[in-house]
């Protein structure tokens, strides 16, 4: 197999940002009370070898931030919404700024394609026709068994600190009719065939634990993103919660001191997780604010497969704002390199927009 490609050497023919004004969502930051903060949108244009079979413009990819959707606020997702709650947050979407970028990037066009949802930061991918998309879903069907890398941060530290799991998904009905997902360690084929369950290999690993061991910074590459099987596999599985996680953060409980799995229909299991008070504390955070806590799940990279010669190509994504932020505050040990895997200065071109200026 040929070997990875990674965007930044030598595959960018061109790396600008747009920096643009948008409601805060940072957690303990100053820059939180003034309301607004400098949105950065990395994103790449590339080279058409790295690309092959597809025009000479190639594909596009950006850095979106947490809390911005694709598409405008729809009712679809409303019970996502109780989950999640922003600071300040405006009815904006990712389509909103897509022609400022596409004319910026001097392309008729960005068609999305796939990358990091409305509550996860990271690498989304857009095509800039008809042909790169055809090429981009034939990549993706392509990855199912290869992976996308997050980075995530818990508010525990896992009793492991690294694995390789193969597991199964099962969407539980509770007999008032509610449905969970669950994730089993054993099941049947005929439940494979059927498509009741949902087979997803993760591996994981601890790239750091913050001062005082109240959290760890974890690398997990996944195969699928169904049913936020991350959040799930984090708590039920690694028993340590992705801080901000208001979903699944309370299926695993502190009982007589003891962790455990509690039934996912359980009343408690709807109520806030419980979080360290010495961790709020270094994120500057009451404990009647934590609702407010971004999901720290951030899409660091995904692993293409392109071209007629089947070329290997990942694209990575630096860490951004609020999830920088927090691996700042709790002090976890990331080399510059990784952290700014994608940041050379000398490839930047900044552009500042206005944040209601519509030209």
């Amino acid at each position: 197999m040929a070997s990875s490609r990674r965007v930044r050497v030598p595959c960018i023919i061109q790396k600008r940002k747009v920096l643009r004004l948008l409601p805060a969502i940072l957690v303990g930051s100053s820059r939180q009370q003034k309301g607004v903060f400098l949105l950065v949108v990395d994103f790449w244009l590339m080279k058409p070898e790295c690309w092959p079979g597809a025009t000479k413009d190639g594909i596009i990819a950006i850095n979106k931030p947490y809390g911005i959707s694709l598409y405008p606020k729809s009712n679809a997702n409303t019970h996502l919404h109780l989950y999640h709650k922003i600071v300040g947050i405006a009815d904006y979407s990712l389509q909103d700024v897509l022609p400022y970028l596409a004319k910026e990037l001097n392309v008729p066009i960005l068609i999305p394609s796939f990358g990091a949802e409305k509550y996860v930061s990271g690498v989304y991918i857009f095509g800039i026709n008809e042909k790169v998309c055809q090429q981009l879903e034939l990549s993706r069907r392509r990855i199912q068994n290869r992976y996308r890398k997050y980075w995530v941060i818990t508010t525990r530290v896992p009793n492991e600190i690294k694995g390789k799991h193969r597991l199964a998904m099962f969407l539980k009905t509770s007999a008032s009719g509610n449905k969970k997902p669950i994730i089993l360690t054993q099941w049947s084929n005929n439940a494979v065939k059927r498509n009741e369950t949902k087979i997803i290999n993760i591996d994981y690993k601890v790239v750091s634990n913050s001062m005082h061991n109240l959290s760890s910074l974890i690398e997990i590459v996944a195969s699928s993103r169904k049913w936020h099987n991350i959040r799930l596999f984090a708590s039920t599985m690694l028993y340590s919660p992705i801080l901000g996680d208001n979903i699944h953060g309370s299926r695993i409980q502190e009982i007589m001191g003891t962790w455990l799995k509690i039934d996912p229909f359980a009343d408690s299991s709807w109520d806030l997780p419980k979080i360290n008070r010495q961790l709020l504390e270094l994120l500057n955070i009451k404990p009647s604010q934590q609702e407010i806590i971004p999901v720290h799940i951030h899409l660091k990279s995904v692993h293409l497969i392109v071209g007629k010669e089947k070329k290997d190509l990942v694209i990575e994504a630096p860490l951004m704002d609020p999830f920088d932020w927090t691996c700042k505050q709790l002090k976890f040990k990331i080399p510059d390199e990784i952290r700014n895997s994608s940041n050379e200065a000398n490839e930047e071109e900044l552009v500042y927009m206005n944040a209601h200026d519509g030209n």
